[in-house]
């Protein structure tokens, strides 16, 4: 199993070098790419949103799958607000990107509140989208989804 994570570990470290000369010379974008050990970096598609979830002005959220070295991950970009007090469903996966097999569970940050900075984003295999951490007490009223990347399959 250390094996694993080494060469996920090592293949994850190559993708900065490969973007940056990717983005630094664009001619020079696929030699970068495939250095890397083949990454694949799918388009950025908006995420589908339920009622009362509000897209932030300029950063509506973002997902797209990267494949590096034969594994998939899903990366997010964006940020919502509501007031959520309560585990809330906040959208599903674009019907164009491949569902998971499983749960894919990542940590996006959230309004700092009584010292929580921090909830829990679950995909379900259906597509759903959840924000876990809200409650009565302490709502979560914004999620910013750019630190969010998990492995998909």
């Amino acid at each position: 199993m250390s094996q694993n994570r080494r060469s996920i570990l090592a293949a994850a470290l190559a993708v900065p070098a490969a973007l940056t000369v990717a983005t630094a010379t664009p001619a020079a974008a696929a030699p970068a790419v495939a250095a890397a050990g083949g990454v694949e970096a799918g388009e950025w598609t908006d995420l589908v949103l339920e009622a009362g979830v509000t897209p932030t002005a300029g950063a509506t959220p973002q997902v797209r799958l990267i494949t590096i070295a034969g594994t998939a991950f899903l990366q997010a970009r964006g940020q919502i607000t509501g007031n959520f007090t309560a585990d809330t469903r906040i959208g599903t996966l674009p019907a164009a990107l491949t569902r998971p097999t499983w749960y894919v569970r990542a940590t996006a940050a959230r309004n700092n509140s009584q010292g929580i900075n921090a909830c829990r984003l679950d995909i379900n295999p259906a597509g759903a989208v959840t924000v876990f951490g809200g409650n009565t007490g302490n709502a979560i009223t914004w999620v910013q989804f750019d630190n969010v990347q998990a492995i998909w399959r």
